[in-house]
């Protein structure tokens, strides 16, 4: 069988004041039906105008797509029109947003937004839509449900936000569910209530799920594969218990590098030199190699640009990735 999700060779540009920025340049990768794919990266290595891209939502301009495609149960996505991803967002693919202050309409009730979302994909009476969201946010373990359904965002904190914007992600069985850090700006007890809740809503609905995070921590928690990026190019692929045991990217080793550990008495974290490139004038060769313990002086590293390859069962885009510890 065909994956759910496969995207192949995508690249996206931003046009700023100061020049154009490549965002993305060259992302391939592929989800399967039910699996936990996570996106990994520091800020601006491109993960989320990657799921924003596979979901149409890419305001454009400013940005452009060079090149590529997003094909969803071989369906090629960048060829539809908007009225044609309507059709799909929400229903077949849903994404939980990662500030959802932001995300839910804050002059409408929670209740109405979810019930809307509803009946856009089914037809449904609105009474129908309305016992239907109020089953949903008491799934995501909403007190008083139907209580809450009736009131407006700003009555809610931080964690019942997501806890609704998760309920409205799965309110229609979707087949793929985009979770863009989901447990930002919420403190550890509610982060783990989140995490939780996403695994009741795969299990709910059995969707693949694309975790977008900076958060190694939740990774190992929820992933069974994970795609590591580095200035708009994924750098390293692996399953997850592989990636944490023997990462042969330098970056993916500098991420779990700087982490503490809990199997380890006293250790000294050692944080990643120097800061990401400019995606408006990005480095010749590897875009990683400023900030490489492995690149002394190598000349391949400043003048080729690496390919993903195989090594020991990961991908990984670097010249010496068997000298990665």
């Amino acid at each position: 069988m065909s994956p759910l999700l496969t995207v192949e060779d995508l690249a996206v540009e931003f046009r700023t004041e100061d020049g154009v920025a490549r965002a993305l340049d060259g992302v391939s990768f592929t989800v399967e039906a039910g699996e936990t794919v996570a996106i990994v990266g520091e800020s601006g290595s491109g993960k989320s105008v990657t799921a924003l891209t596979v979901l149409g939502l890419l305001r454009r301009p400013p940005a452009r797509i060079v090149r590529g495609s997003v094909r969803f149960r071989d369906r090629e996505l960048l060829r539809l029109s908007r009225d044609e991803l309507r059709k799909i967002r929400g229903k077949d693919a849903a994404m939980v947003f990662q500030d959802p202050m932001t995300a839910l309409n804050p002059v409408q009730r929670v209740g109405k937004q979810i019930a809307e979302a509803i009946r856009l994909h089914s037809a449904v009476s609105r009474q129908q839509a309305m016992a239907r969201a109020v089953d949903l946010l008491g799934l995501v373990g909403m007190a008083q449900p139907g209580t809450r359904a009736r009131q407006y965002p700003h009555e809610f904190s931080g964690g019942m936000r997501q806890r609704a914007m998760i309920a409205m992600a799965i309110a229609n069985d979707p087949a793929l569910l985009i979770a863009d850090e989901p447990t930002t700006a919420l403190d550890v007890t509610i982060q783990a209530q989140v995490l939780s809740l996403l695994r009741t809503a795969k299990q709910e609905t059995g969707a693949a799920t694309v975790l977008i995070t900076h958060d190694l921590g939740v990774v190992a928690e929820m992933a069974e594969r994970v795609l590591v990026m580095y200035a708009g190019r994924i750098v390293e692929q692996a399953d997850v218990r592989s990636l944490f045991a023997s990462p042969r990217h330098p970056y993916t080793a500098g991420l779990l590098a700087s982490i503490p550990r809990l199997d380890v008495e006293s250790q000294t974290l050692t944080p990643i030199p120097g800061s990401p490139p400019s995606l408006l004038a990005p480095p010749p060769g590897c875009p990683f190699a400023p900030r490489c313990a492995l690149r002394q002086g190598r000349a391949e590293c400043v003048s080729e640009r690496p390919a993903l390859r195989e090594v020991d069962g990961h991908a990984t885009a670097c010249h010496f990735a068997e000298l990665a510890e």
